[in-house]
């Protein structure tokens, strides 16, 4: 039986598992894989303290400290979560079950995907969700990058350093990650930026060969042959797992109050699950260790 089981092992999980521990709680991580969207990403900058770090050694990092504190990791796929009688939990996963007196939801968010005829059949086919993690397969090629934001600006940024040629496409007129980023993607000269256009076919049998893109105010379409394609525009919550258990909003979103306490007792959420406007590592980070801390209280007032 452990005090709480923390699903999701991204710096809010992570952070959450920190905390927990140093309450001296028996604490257990599962997730499918330690770090989240943080390995995607190719430097932080602005994490408080830390002028500069790459995504995965952030997370290795933390995930050192996390252990160092005696917390116990398991790589599994949590299915199933039910509260039981005595107000304990079952967490279900495809390698075993677990036993906790709270659980910390903190899954993160997973890719979206533009729903395209011939996507997923050439998904790691030229298609990828992750420009950190598949760039170097693209090494002097051509590829596209599609997306607005943030996670599509580093993209961008990431690849004009491998590909030789990078087409940066985005639906509207303006990019809505930070301006800093989008300032240093224009003065790539091997990027081009392809503004208020929209990808509206892929073609490709056995790998991508390219896609068709078409441009919203006068309605033209242009063919671009491409070796790879970074789909990077946004994610959603990972939060079917709670589906019946707690609260959530018309995005999916955990209802979560301002101590991480969703609708259920003995359940709290943290990070990019939530309802939280701003998705950030040091946001879900801070948000890790007020669930947590919240935990450690629950289960103090129930003694």
């Amino acid at each position: 039986m452990f005090d709480t089981i923390i699903i999701g092992a991204g710096p809010t999980g992570l952070a959450a598992a920190i905390y927990a521990s140093r309450r001296m709680m028996k604490t257990l991580v599962i997730s499918k894989n330690v770090g989240g969207q943080v390995m995607w990403t190719s430097e932080i900058e602005n994490y408080p303290g830390v002028k500069s770090i790459k995504g995965p050694d952030l997370a290795n990092i933390m995930l050192e400290q996390a252990e160092s504190f005696g917390v116990e990791i398991r790589s599994a796929e949590a299915n199933k979560i039910e509260k039981k009688d005595d107000g304990s939990f079952s967490i279900t996963t495809n390698k075993g079950q677990y036993e906790a007196k709270t659980v910390i939801i903190a899954m993160g968010l997973a890719p979206r995907m533009l729903n395209l005829p011939n996507e997923k059949e050439l998904i790691g086919q030229g298609i990828s969700y992750c420009a950190n993690c598949d760039g170097l397969f693209f090494k002097g090629k051509t590829v596209a990058v599609v997306g607005g934001g943030n996670a599509a600006l580093d993209a961008g940024a990431v690849m004009s350093k491998i590909a030789s040629q990078v087409y940066l496409i985005y639906r509207k007129s303006k990019f809505r990650g930070f301006e800093i980023l989008a300032a240093r993607v224009k003065e790539k000269d091997n990027i081009k930026v392809i503004m208020d256009s929209e990808i509206i076919e892929i073609l490709g049998k056995e790998r991508l060969e390219k896609i068709k893109v078409i441009n919203r105010v006068d309605q033209s379409v242009k063919e671009l042959a491409v070796d790879g394609l970074f789909v990077e525009i946004g994610h959603e919550p990972e939060t079917d797992l709670v589906a019946d258990l707690v609260k959530r909003d018309d995005k999916g979103q955990i209802i979560v109050d301002l101590n991480g306490k969703t609708s259920l007792d003995g359940v709290f959420a943290a990070g990019d699950v939530t309802q939280s406007e701003f998705k950030q590592i040091v946001t879900g980070a801070g948000q890790g260790a007020v669930a947590a801390l919240s935990a450690y209280k629950y289960l103090q007032n129930k003694k």
